[in-house]
């Protein structure tokens, strides 16, 4: 019998903008104002994610996976689409608990995030006693007098010395800000943890430091994983799926290592031939030629076809559809088959290969 995924994210989409409020409504209809444009920043994303599991999203900036990751963590609302967890829709994850139950409702704190900026994500004017302890204090997941060993416990456990509970967040250096914010996070025992670009903020012998950490949160906490970054190095180390997107679709998934050995899609592939590596010696690297279209006004067909060198007339007029190609794998591309009688065509750059 297969585990039910502890996150199901279903045809999700987020669209910003649009016909805005009854003023704005009714002058676009007087003429006196133009309509809103509309942002489609995701569009009918999903995928699931087992428990322990950690799932790397990436892609370019403007892609849509902070704005998906937010929608995960529940600070925004899906446009369409739903998003459970182990079945429940955040509303009811988020009831009133029953009678007995205490403070903390069923699956109501297990969705937590780490933000970019470790700075500007901590308040200020508040201590790291308090940072760290307020949230379980609120949602009594620990007794008033438990409180302070419970804090000491948290900050040993993300390599924050306990004597320094007192200072304030700007007292420290970025990366311990960062273990800070991991602490505020599993203070109330969270089970999902996204990371929106959680190490880039960081220098990098700082970044192999909190990698490390949560993959030993993980290890010890049983912890699931969200890991969005643009960094493609670090996702290869953390992940073990992998989800690429670009202008708000997913254009390839799959296990990291395959997707990593064997990108299927041009944009994979693309971004994959950026990342430095150290048994490539004297490659001239190059970005992805153009920049990446606004989504105020997307292009018709695959969103990809105006940066890729081997988009037809196809990829130009239809949308591909994001289809499995292998076992455990999808990718939407039209070049991509799995039907061992069609030659593909190929070129020096970017060779797109049959699977199956």
């Amino acid at each position: 019998m297969t585990e039910e995924p502890i996150l199901s994210v279903s045809h999700v989409s987020k669209r910003f903008g649009g016909k805005g409020d009854l003023l704005a409504q009714m002058l676009a209809a007087l003429g006196l104002a133009k309509p809103r444009p509309q942002v489609r920043a995701v569009e009918d994303v999903s995928f699931t994610l087992a428990r322990g599991e950690v799932l790397g999203v990436v892609g370019e900036s403007g892609c849509g996976k902070s704005t998906l990751g937010r929608m995960i963590a529940g600070l925004l609302e899906p446009s369409a689409g739903e998003i459970l967890i182990e079945g429940q829709a955040p509303a009811a994850r988020m009831a009133k608990p029953a009678e007995g139950q205490g403070a903390r409702a069923p699956r109501a704190l297990d969705m937590q995030m780490i933000f970019q900026d470790p700075f500007s994500s901590l308040n200020p004017r508040k201590r790291v006693n308090d940072l760290i302890g307020e949230a379980p204090r609120v949602h009594r997941i620990v007794s008033p007098e438990d409180l302070d060993l419970y804090i000491k416990d948290i900050m040993d456990r993300c390599g924050i010395d306990p004597a320094y509970r007192d200072r304030f967040a700007h007292q420290f250096s970025g990366g311990q800000r960062q273990r800070i914010g991991i602490a505020r996070a599993l203070a109330v025992k969270p089970e999902i943890l996204v990371c929106d670009e959680a190490v880039s903020a960081l220098d990098v012998s700082i970044q192999a430091q909190i990698i490390n950490l949560f993959m030993e949160l993980r290890d010890e906490l049983g912890l699931t994983y969200v890991f969005i970054s643009h960094d493609l190095g670090v996702v290869e180390h953390i992940a073990d799926r992998i989800v690429v997107m670009y202008l708000g679709r997913i254009v390839e998934s799959g296990p990291a290592e395959q997707v990593f050995d064997d990108p299927q899609h041009p944009y994979t592939r693309a971004l994959i031939d950026g990342v430095p590596k150290l048994d490539r010696r004297r490659v001239a690297y190059e970005p992805i030629k153009g920049d990446i279209p606004s989504p105020l006004d997307p292009p018709k067909g695959c969103h990809f076809h105006p940066r890729c060198p081997l988009a037809t007339d196809r990829c130009r007029s239809e949308a591909p559809v994001l289809r499995e190609i292998a076992p455990g794998r999808q990718a939407a591309c039209h070049l991509i088959t799995t039907d061992t009688d069609t030659t593909i065509k190929e070129t020096a750059e970017w060779p797109v290969t049959k699977t199956g």
